[in-house]
C-alpha cells in the first residue's frame, strides 16, 4: 500500500527520545535518574544526566539534543534522496555524490560487515554509503536464506551510523535476473516494508546481468515488476537498476528507460578492464538524462585480482568526481585479492593500520577522505562522434554484409544507402552493432552505403563511400554467376598478450586480436581460436567475455580437454564466433578473455603451453592456435 512517510534522519535518536519521553513520565515532579549511552564516538549517540528537572522541560530538551547530533551525520544532513535532472540530489534538492565500499559476498566474508567496522570506515575513511553484496547464488540467499539476517543487521547499523545502505541482490552465476524473480519480490517486500521508512536505505534489484540477456527481453520487464513491489510499501526511496553485460550496457537504459522518477542505473568497472570507452558510454547516456551509479568497481581487472592499476584508478575516480557519480568500491574483505581493500587476518571490526590495508584499500581510502563533490558535478555537453572508419561491405547470395569500426561513445549508427547512380538517402536508424546485413538487394544492381555513429543526439560526418553488387546462388561477389574466391587464410594473423603476469591467481587472462592481412572479408563464423593451459584439480571451468570489440554477445567458449593429456596442455578453452566478418585489412579488435574455475580457487600458469610470461603488449605467439573452417593456420599444436 502507498502511505505517506515519516522520515526519520535514523532509528537511533527516535528510541533513545522515547526512553527519555518515558522517563519523564514516570511519576512526581522530575524524571528518573537515567543515563543512555551508544558506543564511544557514535555521532547518533546522547546522554541524559541523572538530574531531577521539570516534566515539561524534560522532553523539548532532549529532542532539541537529539536533533543535533542527528544532523551531524551525513543522513541527518541530506536526508531524503531523490533524481532530478539526472542528478542524486538530497532533501533540500542539491546534488550529492555519495562514495563507500562494497561488502563482498557476505556467506564468506560476511564477519566484515558490522557496525564497528562501518563506524570505522565512516569516521576514518570519510564512507557515507555501505553496499551490502547478498549472492543469490553461489551458496548465497537462495541456499541460505538466513544471511538476511546479516542484510538487516548492516541496515540497522547504516541507520545507526547515519549513512546510506545499498541492498545489493547479487546477481552473478544466475545471470538472468528473471531465474530469482519470485524470491526477489519477495525480499524486496519484506525490506522495503521493514526500512521505507527510513531515508537511509537503496535498493540495488539487480547486481550484474549477465549472459545471453538484454535490457528490453529480461532486464527491463524484471525490473518493472520489482519497482512496483518495492513501490507499494516505499513510494519513494531509490532503486538501482543493473545493465546488461556485467553493468556495461548503459546505453540500452538510456534508449528505453524505466518509468519511475527516482530510478539509478548501475555501471560497473574495473580499471585493468575498462577504460575511456565505457567512460564515454556514461557521458552519453547522462547527456541523455539517465541517472548512473557506479555501484561496484574496482582497482584490478574485471576479476577481481591482477594489478592494482592505479593510475587508470585514479583516471575513474577523476571522471566520477568531475560529474558528481557516486561509486562504492569493491571489497571489503582480507581476500588474496587485488581489489580487497585489506590485507589478510586484518581485523574484522575495524580500526586497521596502514600496515593492515592492501594497496588497493590505500588508494580507495584516500579518494574517500578527498570528500565527496558538493555539486554534484556537471553533466557533459554532447559532444559529435568522430567519422566511421572501416567500412567494408561484402556482397553474398542476396545479400550484401556491412562491417565497420566501432566509434567509442556512439550509441547507434545511421546507414544510408543509395541505388545505382542515385542519391543517398537516410536507410536505417538505431543500428546497435558495428555490422548490418542488407538482405533487401537484388542482384544485378549495384549498392553504395556510407555509415553515420550517433552519439547524445548528435550525428557524427558520414564515412567512406563503399559500393558492393549482390551475386545470385552461387555467383561471385560483383561479378554474378561466375563463384564466390575463397579468402586466403594465410593472410589472418592470431596476436596475443596477458592482462597480467601473476601466474598463481584464480584466472587465466588471454586476450586475442585476429587481423585480416587479406584482399577480402572473412566470415568469422569460420574461425576458431584454441588455448592450451593445465586445470589442476579438474574443478570445472568458466569462461567470461569481459570486452570484445566485436561484441560480447558473439564470443562463444568451450572447453576440452587434450587428447594424450600433453604436459601444460592437458586442457584447452576454444573461442568461436557467432556472427560478423573480418574486413580486408580489418581486425577484430581486443578479446579479452577470463577463465575461472567454479570453486574460484588458483590455476598454476607456469608451466601452461599456451601462457606467455611478460606478454602485455600484443603480439604473434606460435602456442596459441587459429583455425579456418577447421584447418589450422597458425600455431603449433602440444605434442603428447
Amino acid at each position: 500500500m502507498n502511505r505517506m512517510k515519516t522520515r526519520k534522519s535514523g532509528l537511533a535518536w527516535s528510541a533513545a527520545l522515547m526512553a527519555l519521553l518515558l522517563a519523564a513520565c514516570g511519576g512526581g515532579g522530575g524524571v528518573r535518574a537515567t543515563t543512555q549511552t551508544a558506543p564511544q564516538g557514535d555521532a547518533t549517540s546522547i546522554q541524559a544526566a541523572q538530574v531531577s528537572v521539570p516534566r515539561a522541560l524534560a522532553a523539548p530538551a532532549a529532542s532539541a539534543a537529539v536533533k543535533t547530533n542527528a544532523a551531524a551525520t551525513f543522513v541527518g544532513t541530506h536526508g531524503q534522496l531523490a533524481i532530478k535532472n539526472g542528478k542524486l540530489t538530497d532533501s533540500s534538492g542539491k546534488p550529492v555524490q555519495l562514495k563507500g565500499i562494497s561488502s563482498h559476498g557476505i556467506q564468506w566474508y560476511g564477519d566484515y560487515v558490522n557496525k564497528e567496522s562501518m563506524k570505522w570506515l565512516r569516521d576514518d575513511w570519510g564512507l557515507n554509503v555501505f553496499r551490502v553484496a547478498m549472492y543469490t547464488g553461489e551458496g548465497g540467499y537462495i541456499s541460505n536464506p538466513d544471511l538476511k539476517k546479516k542484510v538487516k543487521e548492516a541496515v540497522d547499523a547504516a541507520v545507526d551510523l547515519g549513512v546510506y545502505v545499498i541492498v545489493d541482490w547479487h546477481i552473478l552465476s544466475d545471470g538472468d535476473p528473471n531465474t530469482y524473480k519470485t524470491q526477489s519480490k519477495a525480499f524486496f517486500k519484506e525490506m522495503a516494508e521493514t526500512y521505507g521508512d527510513t531515508p537511509n536505505i537503496i535498493y540495488e534489484i539487480a547486481n550484474e546481468p549477465n549472459g545471453n540477456v538484454n535490457w528490453n527481453n529480461q532486464i527491463k520487464p524484471y525490473a518493472q515488476e520489482v519497482i512496483a513491489t518495492i513501490r507499494s510499501e516505499d513510494p519513494d526511496n531509490p532503486i538501482i537498476v543493473g545493465t546488461g553485460t556485467w553493468s556495461q550496457d548503459v546505453q540500452d537504459a538510456a534508449a528505453s528507460p524505466l518509468n519511475d522518477k527516482n530510478v539509478l542505473y548501475a555501471v560497473h568497472f574495473y580499471a585493468g578492464t575498462h577504460g575511456a570507452w565505457l567512460r564515454d558510454r556514461i557521458d552519453a547516456a547522462s547527456a541523455k538524462g539517465l541517472a548512473v551509479f557506479v555501484s561496484e568497481w574496482g582497482t584490478s581487472d574485471a576479476s577481481g585480482n591482477g594489478g592494482p592499476y592505479l593510475t587508470p584508478s585514479r583516471e575513474w575516480t577523476d571522471f566520477m568526481d568531475n560529474r558528481g557519480i557516486s561509486w562504492v568500491n569493491w571489497s571489503l574483505s582480507d581476500k588474496q585479492e587485488a581489489s580487497a581493500a585489506l590485507r589478510p587476518g586484518a581485523s574484522k571490526n575495524g580500526g586497521w593500520t596502514s600496515s593492515q590495508l592492501s594497496e588497493s584499500g590505500k588508494f580507495v581510502r584516500e579518494r574517500m577522505r578527498a570528500g565527496s563533490s558538493a555539486s554534484g558535478g556537471t553533466t557533459p555537453t554532447p559532444q559529435t562522434p568522430s567519422q566511421v572508419q572501416g567500412l567494408s561491405a561484402v556482397p553474398g547470395s542476396g545479400k550484401v554484409e556491412l562491417q565497420w569500426t566501432p566509434v567509442s561513445g556512439a550509441d547507434s549508427y545511421t546507414l544510408k544507402r543509395a541505388v545505382q547512380g542515385r542519391t543517398f538517402s537516410v536507410w536505417k536508424q538505431g543500428v546497435k552493432q558495428a555490422a548490418f546485413t542488407d538482405g533487401t538487394v537484388v542482384t544485378g544492381k549495384i549498392y553504395r552505403y556510407k555509415v553515420a555513429a550517433v552519439q547524445g543526439g548528435r550525428t557524427g560526418p558520414d564515412s567512406a563511400e563503399v559500393s558492393a553488387a549482390p551475386a545470385a546462388s552461387g555467383g561471385t561477389p560483383g561479378s554474378p554467376g561466375t563463384g564466390t574466391p575463397p579468402t586466403s587464410t594465410g593472410d589472418l594473423k592470431l596476436l596475443y598478450r596477458i592482462l597480467d603476469d601473476n601466474v598463481s591467481d584464480n584466472a587465466l587472462r588471454p586476450v586475442f586480436n585476429i587481423r585480416n592481412a587479406g584482399s577480402s572479408a572473412i566470415d568469422l563464423k569460420r574461425v576458431t581460436i584454441r588455448y592450451y593451459y593445465t586445470n589442476e584439480g579438474g574443478i570445472s571451468p568458466n569462461y567470461f567475455c569481459d570486452w570484445a570489440q566485436i561484441g560480447v554477445a558473439n564470443v562463444q567458449a568451450t572447453f576440452g580437454q587434450t587428447a594424450g593429456a600433453p604436459a601444460g596442455a592437458t586442457d584447452y578453452v576454444e573461442l568461436r564466433f557467432s556472427s560478423g566478418t573480418i574486413p580486408a585489412g580489418g581486425e577484430t579488435g581486443e578479446i579479452q578473455s577470463r577463465i575461472h574455475k567454479s570453486d574460484w580457487s588458483a590455476y598454476d600458469e607456469s608451466n601452461d603451453y599456451s601462457y606467455k610470461p611478460g606478454q602485455l603488449s600484443f603480439g604473434e605467439w606460435d602456442k596459441v592456435i587459429l583455425y579456418v573452417d577447421g584447418k589450422r593456420v597458425s600455431g603449433a599444436e602440444p605434442q603428447s
